[in-house]
């Protein structure tokens, strides 16, 4: 675990550098007209590194004294991950064929019934009425289109 933790403090410190240098590059001070294109950007990235530098030396500190520490993962604490991760990638994926609002519905749809095993009332009510109320209050009401995708726009048109 500790190991873990120290290898993201490096890996977040590094995005934190990137940030700063390119902050420098656009400018961070303050203008005539008020704070340059990279000033808040600069802060941030200070933030950043920062923040990892204090989780880099908290983990190297507790390395030294304790050794390894627990595992990152224990047994069985993959089966939940992918239970989120790969249905995720299954809504992101239909949702560049047939768009948000169908996406939606049928993640929300299969989320609730199989994860959740929730009743099929409670599951449908949902999972039509949310991505319904996206679409009624974005595409007509703030007329903000969400994404289609490919088959969407004709599917939703009405």
């Amino acid at each position: 675990m500790r190991k873990a933790e120290i290898v993201v403090s490096l890996l977040f410190m590094l995005v934190g550098f990137i940030v700063i240098a390119d902050s420098v590059r656009l400018g961070f001070m303050w203008g005539r007209t008020g704070p340059a294109s990279g000033f808040f950007p600069f802060y941030l990235g200070v933030g950043v590194v920062i923040a990892s530098l204090i989780v880099l030396l908290k983990a190297v500190n507790e390395y030294r004294k304790q050794g390894e520490g627990k595992p990152l993962m224990p047994p069985g604490a993959l089966k939940p991950i992918l239970w989120v991760v790969i249905p995720s990638t299954a809504m992101v994926a239909i949702m560049e064929l047939v768009g948000l609002h169908i996406a939606a519905a049928m993640f929300l749809g299969f989320y609730m019934r199989v994860v959740g095993k929730i009743g099929w009332t409670t599951t449908l009510l949902v999972s039509i009425i949310a991505p319904l109320s996206l679409f009624i209050t974005f595409d007509k009401l703030f007329l903000i289109p969400l994404p289609a995708g490919l088959w969407g726009g004709y599917l939703l048109r009405f």
